[in-house]
């Protein structure tokens, strides 16, 4: 199993989302409620196998604000970091979106209590980024179902209905494509000298590459990760050697589902797969009682040697995504004649003003102290990381018209996160 049962239960819990995905909110409120009832710190591992020794392997400490993500192979002692997610010194950029579906569809075949897209999808995809080939009609239908999956209604508080304007994409799939889509950020792939792919990044104006899979690097187990994903092709590869797959009734089959409206004629293919005798039980089930038809899609896919995603794409069209935009905001607020938490109420307000408006949301990101005139350190200044969806001048009056009502405008900066990090003014007319 690469779920154990206390991990598996967790998930369930109303909190574990957001705590897992460093909430603010949520890692305060976990923090002070395992302070009031002393329990200890919650660790748990998870390991996602192929065969052949070759898996993944992710340990996380709940509100410890620390994910990492390592790599199993026999040639290895011991399990790897491919890279890690916090919120300091964060190395999370560790593949492209089409190797963590690849993984995943690997990982589906060989268990199959490990349903894909589901909580190795969710739980991973953190580690994934947007490269230039990566499609987002291909992207997000999997990763909108496998949110879904594990947080499927609002019984746990989660999201329940896509964003106005977002038809179709969830809330944390959302967060994603915002914080990991590094197209035209002049990411380039190359291979070493060894015969391994890395990853480089010629332009740092954009969001930057945090990664250990750099070419140069001495950390990337460049061989055991290849050798985990040439297994993986290997393991969808093989399938397709099955003599059924190739008897008339279950092509002609495969050949309705490969189609635009395949989905329609999922059932005949399932009926012709059982009747020829198809032993491939995980795919079995996709074709006939999919978790999502984006399941059934990826499965149709594998069958009918397609290539990854194609079929996806086609089955539920232009991605609800596509044409978003994205800004990183930077707000500093003076500390002086200001309570202590007055930054952390701002942001939590102002947060929630922008997730209400569908606009993005804002976190603090840490504060400045300077060297008193008696010898000791003082409160400088505060410092928030805003997010900003679409529309960055509904943005701009919105985070004013909250400044000024708190009489921080006047003191407050506003800039952009990225080069050349130009300020944005806080005017009166913006309230």
């Amino acid at each position: 199993m690469p779920l154990d049962d206390d991990l598996t239960a967790r998930m369930a819990e109303p909190d574990f989302w957001p705590v897992y995905f460093f909430d603010d909110q949520a890692l305060e409120e976990y923090e002070e409620a395992r302070e009031s009832e002393e329990t200890e710190e919650e660790t748990f591992r998870a390991e996602f196998l192929l065969d052949h020794g070759l898996g993944l392997k992710l340990e996380l400490e709940l509100g410890m604000e620390y994910v990492d993500l390592a790599v199993l192979s026999p040639e290895l002692a011991e399990a790897e970091t491919v890279g890690w997610d916090d919120t300091a010194h964060f190395h999370p950029h560790v593949m492209p979106w089409s190797e963590l579906d690849l993984l995943c569809r690997a990982a589906a075949l060989q268990d199959p209590s490990l349903r894909h897209p589901g909580p190795m999808l969710a739980l991973l995809l953190r580690f994934a980024f947007l490269a230039e080939r990566d499609d987002l009609d291909e992207v997000t239908p999997l990763a909108d179902a496998a949110f879904t999956a594990v947080r499927p209604a609002a019984a746990d508080g989660g999201p329940t209905l896509p964003a106005p304007g977002t038809a179709g994409a969830r809330e944390e799939t959302r967060d994603w494509f915002d914080l990991r889509d590094l197209r035209g950020t002049g990411i380039e792939w190359t291979t070493r000298a060894d015969g391994h792919r890395a990853v480089v990044q010629h332009d740092r104006d954009g969001m930057p590459l945090y990664s250990l899979r750099d070419p140069e690097s001495d950390d990337f187990p460049f061989a055991a990760w290849s050798k985990l994903l040439a297994r993986a092709a290997e393991l969808l590869n093989a399938v397709r050697t099955d003599p059924v797959l190739h008897t008339a009734e279950v092509q002609a089959a495969l050949d309705r589902c490969a189609r635009a409206d395949g989905h329609q004629h999922l059932a005949p293919l399932a009926a012709a797969l059982s009747e020829a005798g198809f032993g491939h039980a995980a795919l079995l089930r996709a074709v006939s009682e999919p978790v999502a038809r984006v399941e059934a899609a990826w499965a149709v896919e594998t069958l009918a040697e397609l290539p990854q995603g194609k079929l996806i794409a086609a089955w539920f069209g232009a991605s609800s995504l596509a044409g978003s935009s994205s800004w990183r905001l930077a707000l500093t607020l003076p500390a002086a004649g200001r309570p202590w938490r007055f930054a952390q109420e701002i942001a939590a307000e102002l947060s929630a003003a922008l997730q209400e408006a569908d606009l993005g949301w804002a976190e603090t990101s840490g504060s400045t102290s300077v060297q008193g005139e008696h010898g000791g350190y003082v409160h400088h200044a505060d410092h928030l990381h805003v997010l900003i969806r679409d529309d960055l001048p509904g943005a701009v009056r919105l985070i004013s018209r909250l400044l000024h009502a708190h009489q921080a405008a006047e003191t407050a900066v506003l800039t952009h996160g990225e080069k050349p990090y130009e300020r944005i003014p806080l005017t009166a007319t913006s309230a």
